[in-house]
């Protein structure tokens, strides 16, 4: 499909002052605007399938930002909830290490007590075992705690590297400008196709009326010419006329003239006839 290349797009309604500034010093057939703006009233589904372009592509856009953004907000809401846990954690193990520390005290006072023969031997080495038995869950639970602290802290630490990393929500924005400017260059590209549609459409009107324009003229040269000839053949006939007939042609148009003449003489006369006897029968 072939564009004029004396035709200019514009991806808009035409201006106001459009009409001046094309017509002013040019001919029309020579130079031609076209303004998607007025292919909209010639072919009324241009605009839907332009808007229906559009909302795909903002709804595309949207939906690629808002899925990083979703994400990026449940990473911030999952980071608080592991920053809430270190802090509970830290507390707790105020609350562990005040229990480990109570319970190194009764060791103490046991030791102190059955050097002091306030205990026997045999509730000595009961009393102990307990003691031991509880430090050891002491000391486990204060071990858990401290893995807890340490691994909630390290996946912030990482959660944070990985971000600074890969940028996550610019990529998201350059996508969604990538389907925006694919849209838009689709949406450029229907207004093209529609254009040239337009364009050959009306190019064929201009050849088909140039064509009639041409027979015109041909019908009108031809008729011209034939006159032409017909002159032509007219002249070269009285030239070929021979002199005794030219001359009784002239006799006769000359014998014609003077009959003409002598009838209205004699009209002339009758006239005079009428208007005299009309006198006379006045008087």
């Amino acid at each position: 499909m072939k564009v004029d290349q004396n035709i200019t797009l514009f991806v808009g309604g035409q201006p106001e002052n459009s009409l001046s500034t094309e017509g002013a010093g040019k001919k029309q057939e020579n130079r031609k605007t076209l303004f998607a703006g007025d292919l909209n009233h010639q072919q009324g589904s241009l605009q839907d399938r332009i808007d229906q372009k559009k909302k795909e592509a903002q709804k595309q856009a949207l939906k690629i930002v808002g899925d990083v953004f979703a994400g990026d907000v449940a990473i911030d809401d999952d980071m608080e909830n592991r920053r809430q846990n270190v802090k509970e954690l830290v507390e707790d193990r105020k609350r562990l290490g005040q229990e480990k520390a109570a319970v190194d005290t009764r060791c103490e006072d046991l030791e102190k007590a059955f050097a002091a023969g306030e205990i026997s031997e045999e509730d000595y080495a009961v009393e102990k075992q307990n003691l031991e038995k509880e430090q050891r869950i002491r000391d486990a639970e204060l071990n858990d705690n401290e893995n807890q602290i340490k691994q909630e802290n390290a996946v912030v630490a990482e959660t944070r590297k990985e971000r600074l990393k890969h940028h996550a929500m610019l990529d998201a924005q350059e996508q969604a400008e990538d389907v925006m400017d694919a849209a838009r260059d689709e949406i450029i590209g229907m207004i093209r196709d529609e254009s040239k549609d337009h364009i050959d459409e009306e190019t064929e009107k201009r050849e088909e009326q140039a064509e009639e324009i041409k027979e015109e003229k041909e019908e009108k040269e031809e008729f011209i010419e034939e006159q032409k000839e017909h002159r032509e053949e007219q002249e070269e006939l009285l030239e070929e006329m021979p002199t005794e007939e030219m001359l009784t042609l002239d006799k006769i148009q000359n014998d014609v003239k003077q009959e003409v003449q002598n009838l209205l003489d004699k009209m002339k006369l009758i006239a005079e006839d009428i208007k005299g006897a009309v006198v006379d029968e006045s008087r």
